[in-house]
């Protein structure tokens, strides 16, 4: 190894990011972020996401182990244990995708991100990776939600089917800000 591949940090292991997903974007879509099998908010087993306090969504029995963007926007919050992710859409949906069921007790452990804070990220690019089996090994539930936040400001709906596999497809359509009177 030659002087200046030394001092570049040559032959330094770095994370392999996965390929980008790719799909077709439709307007105030959010897309699914993982495959997997589509399981009604309400029904997952955490009474803070069951009762959408995280906001509008979905959760995905996930089949797969990277997440990606679930569509355009700026990256505004990371985790350092890096279980979830929000994002600002480019009409102001904030859409957390979050990993696992109380997985932030996982300290990090069998989760690598591939995107930092203040970031502009495309639909389908991946934002991390996961591993189910670890989590499961951990006692905990990899259940991934995605929710819109801001929920109570704009209209959100489940385009997607209940209890179908679900991969690379709208999930949520995000309506306009809804009006305030008064």
């Amino acid at each position: 190894m030659g002087f200046l591949s030394k001092i570049m940090g040559a032959g330094a292991p770095t994370p392999s990011v996965p390929k980008a997903a790719r799909f077709r974007t439709e307007p105030d879509a959010i897309y699914v972020p993982v495959s997997g099998l589509l399981v009604p908010l309400d029904k997952v087993n955490d009474k803070t996401i069951s009762q959408g306090i995280f906001g509008a969504g979905a959760a995905i029995l996930p089949m797969g182990d990277v997440v990606f963007a679930p569509a355009d926007g700026r990256v505004e919050v990371t985790m350092v244990t890096n279980h979830a992710i929000g994002i600002r859409t480019a009409d102001g949906a904030d859409v957390l995708v979050h990993v696992g069921i109380d997985t932030v007790k996982m300290d990090g452990k069998g989760f690598e991100r591939f995107v930092e804070a203040g970031e502009n990220v495309f639909a389908g690019q991946p934002l991390l990776a996961f591993d189910a089996d670890r989590i499961v090994e951990a006692g905990f539930d990899p259940t991934v939600i995605v929710s819109v936040t801001n929920a109570d400001e704009r209209a959100v709906a489940l385009v997607a089917e209940s209890g179908t596999k679900i991969d690379g497809m709208p999930l949520l359509k995000v309506g306009e800000p809804l009006l305030r009177v008064g």
